[in-house]
C-alpha cells in the first residue's frame, strides 16, 4: 500500500497520490489541493517552481495563474509546449499568503521531488526562482546564476528567474526571455555529457593503460610534470552543486527571486 509515510511509489501518478493526501506538513491544513505537478511522464525537461500560488491551489495544478501564462509563452519562444516538459514545485501545497516556506516544509517535501527526478530521469532541471535554485545549490545566487549551464549530480541544470518576478519587473521579465533561450543548449550540452563518457576498459586494458601511466610519468621532468598538473588544475571544473539541506535551517523565509 502506498502511503507518504511508508511510500512504495512505481509510477509519477503514485507519488501525486501521495501528494494529494500528503498531511507531513502544516500546509496541508490550509490547502485546497495539493500541486503534485504535471505534464509529460517521459519528459526531457523537468521544470521546477518555488511553490503552488492561489489558482494553483484551487485547480490542484502548477503554474495555470498569470505566473504561468508567461511561462508558457516563454516555452512557446524554444519552442516547447506543457506537453513537452514536466512542471512541479519545491512544495507541493500553497504555502498561506503566497509567502515562502520554511525549511522544515521543504524538508517534508523532498521525497517527493525525489521520486519525480529519479522516476523522469531529466536530461535538464530548470529552477524557477531563488528558492528553487537553493534547492539544488544551497549557496547559489539566481542574480549570478540565471541563464547559466550548470552541472548537479550527473545533470544539467539551468536556474531561470521565477516568472511571478518577471510581471513585477521588466528588466528580468527580459532576461527571462533570454534565458529560456538557453534550453536548446542545455539539452545539447547533456547530450555531449552522455555520448563522451567513456566505458569502462577491460582488465586487460585496465593494466596495459596504468603500465603506459606509469611509463609516461616517469619520462617527464619535474618542470615538464609541475607544468602539466598546473594545467590540469585550471581546467578542472569545481565542485559545485554539493546537494544539504543542514544550511536551510539555519535560513529564514526564503524568497522566490
Amino acid at each position: 500500500m502506498t502511503t507518504a509515510e511508508n511510500p512504495t511509489w512505481d509510477t509519477i501518478e503514485d507519488v501525486a497520490n501521495s501528494v494529494r493526501t500528503c498531511t507531513k506538513c502544516r500546509l496541508h491544513s490550509s490547502r485546497t489541493n495539493a500541486v503534485p505537478g504535471d505534464g509529460s511522464a517521459v519528459a526531457s525537461i523537468l521544470i521546477v517552481g518555488e511553490g503552488p500560488g492561489f489558482n494553483e491551489d484551487q485547480l490542484g495544478l502548477p503554474f495555470v495563474g498569470r505566473s504561468g501564462k508567461l511561462l508558457d509563452e516563454l516555452l512557446a519562444t524554444v519552442p516547447l509546449s506543457r506537453e513537452d516538459v514536466f512542471i512541479t514545485n519545491v512544495v507541493k501545497c500553497r504555502p498561506p499568503n503566497n509567502r515562502d516556506p520554511l525549511p522544515d516544509e521543504v524538508a517534508a517535501c523532498r521525497p517527493y521531488l525525489e521520486f519525480q527526478m529519479q522516476r523522469l530521469n531529466p536530461k535538464v532541471i530548470v529552477t524557477l526562482g531563488r528558492h528553487s535554485l537553493l534547492r539544488f545549490y544551497p549557496e547559489g545566487k539566481i542574480s549570478n546564476a540565471h541563464g547559466k549551464i550548470l552541472r548537479w549530480r550527473d545533470r544539467i541544470l539551468l536556474p531561470l528567474y521565477h516568472p511571478a518576478a518577471g510581471l513585477r519587473n521588466l528588466a528580468i521579465k527580459q532576461d527571462l526571455q533570454k534565458d529560456v533561450l538557453m534550453l536548446p543548449e542545455a539539452l545539447r550540452e547533456s547530450l555531449r555529457r552522455t555520448n563522451t563518457v567513456s566505458p569502462v576498459p577491460k582488465t586487460g586494458e585496465l593494466q596495459i593503460q596504468r603500465a603506459n601511466s606509469t611509463r609516461k610519468l616517469s619520462e617527464r621532468s619535474t618542470v615538464n610534470r609541475t607544468l602539466a598538473d598546473d594545467a590540469v588544475d585550471q581546467i578542472s571544473e569545481p565542485n559545485i552543486g554539493k546537494e544539504t539541506f543542514e544550511k536551510e535551517q539555519g535560513e529564514n523565509q526564503l524568497g522566490m527571486f
